[in-house]
């Protein structure tokens, strides 16, 4: 029998879409919102599908954090400073869903775990998000 969790969190970072024309090709911050469905087999002894914290850990990664795309001209001047996260494209919202479902179906698959994204979905501000499904 499948079992489904929801998990809410958010984070805080910068990023910029070098590819855009407009006010958003320019580092700016948000609060991000990120709502995540997953599903699967619980484990027989825990009786836990996945540690929610393991869910908000993942996406830990992205807060307080300068986000930009690996081939931005601003990733190596910000370098010295900090080791930004770099993605493969533009970090928009729809690219950070899609990114956060893989690396936490990664973890599930890593870890011999019976769990899956159903979804998830990216808040980039309020009445603004992206989403995207299981493949």
């Amino acid at each position: 029998m499948a079992t489904r969790i929801f998990k809410e969190t958010h984070f805080d970072a910068s990023h910029r879409l070098m590819h855009y024309q407009g006010k958003c090709s320019r580092l700016h911050g948000h609060r991000w919102g990120v709502e995540v469905w997953m599903e699967g087999i619980i484990d027989a002894t825990s009786k836990i599908l996945i540690d929610y914290n393991i869910v908000k850990q993942v996406v830990e990664v992205y807060d307080h954090q300068v986000i930009l795309n690996k081939d931005d001209p601003l990733a190596a001047a910000i370098l010295p400073f900090q080791q930004p996260v770099l993605t493969n494209g533009d970090p928009t919202s729809e690219l950070l869903a899609e990114d956060i479902r893989y690396r936490l179906n990664s973890f599930c698959r890593e870890n011999n775990m019976d769990a899956h994204v159903t979804k998830v979905r990216v808040w980039e501000s309020d009445g603004c998000y992206a989403e995207v499904d299981a493949e």
